[in-house]
């Protein structure tokens, strides 16, 4: 009998909070709407919700995500931040970093990639999502937000919609990893990096992500949230609040929520 994921995760961890608090599920609606009522009860910074399987998955800008049962790793982590709200948005450029640093260590000889604001790549195709959430209501609304994770690990195929444009460790590799074993690195990974982050070295989180970015100096088009506007130009790095700084024809420009479209 094949052991559960959550179990083998368990007795691999070496991290001081993340993942000591941990639930792990066969089936869920959502891994952060389990996460959110899990902070709304009082659970700790750290406290991860694992699942094999979630039937209403949400990505970035209301998009499903969708997951073969069994194969990759879905989970959220609850995160009760010293941050002010404005630079929320470095938790997923510390979380972006993390999953790509866990993940470059059983992919050797590739390398990820990173796209901002938190979309890991691999051979210029996603492997993996995030989805920062703050949206919680009652006596935890000011001291918790969840962060849920996907990330593509062994399935081998994708709807014909995401055949294009997605990826996972397997397809790139050639070979199945391990996902207890990889999980336990990325939760470590996690904690050290948002601790850096809220303990005044964001700085280098912020150059560890700039370094990933493949489109640095590179001309690209970036379209706002919410809106059919866009604005073209090139990467010069972040701001300090994990914005995305742009040199445009028309001069610089800050960006704090969009998404990259197209890069030449």
């Amino acid at each position: 009998m094949t052991r559960p994921l959550v179990d083998d995760v368990r007795d691999r961890l070496d991290t001081d909070r993340f993942g000591q608090a941990l639930r792990g599920f066969e089936t869920v609606g959502s891994t952060n709407a389990e996460a959110i009522d899990w902070a709304r009860e009082g659970a700790p910074e750290g406290a991860v919700v694992l699942t094999e399987y979630q039937s209403e998955g949400r990505g970035r800008h209301g998009r499903s995500w969708t997951a073969q049962k069994g194969q990759n790793l879905m989970f959220s982590v609850v995160l009760r931040p010293r941050l002010f709200p404005d630079r929320l948005g470095l938790l997923t450029i510390a979380a972006s970093v993390a999953v790509a640093e866990a993940v470059d260590a059983f992919v050797s000889p590739h390398r990820t990639a990173l796209k901002w604001p938190n979309d890991v790549l691999l051979e210029g195709r996603k492997t993996c999502g995030m989805l920062l959430e703050s949206s919680i209501s009652g006596s935890a609304a000011a001291e918790a937000v969840v962060l849920g994770i996907g990330l593509n690990v062994n399935q081998t195929d994708f709807p014909p919609a995401l055949a294009d444009t997605a990826t996972s460790l397997r397809l790139a590799t050639g070979r199945p990893v391990p996902r207890a074993p990889l999980l336990a690195r990325l939760l470590r990974a996690l904690e050290q990096r948002t601790d850096a982050v809220q303990s005044g070295d964001a700085a280098a989180v912020r150059a560890a992500f700039t370094e990933r970015l493949p489109s640095v100096q590179e001309p690209i088009t970036l379209r706002f949230t919410g809106t059919d506007r866009t604005v073209s130009g090139t990467i010069q790095g972040l701001t300090e609040t994990g914005a995305l700084r742009l040199d445009t024809d028309d001069g610089p420009e800050t960006v704090h929520a969009g998404e990259v479209t197209t890069r030449r």
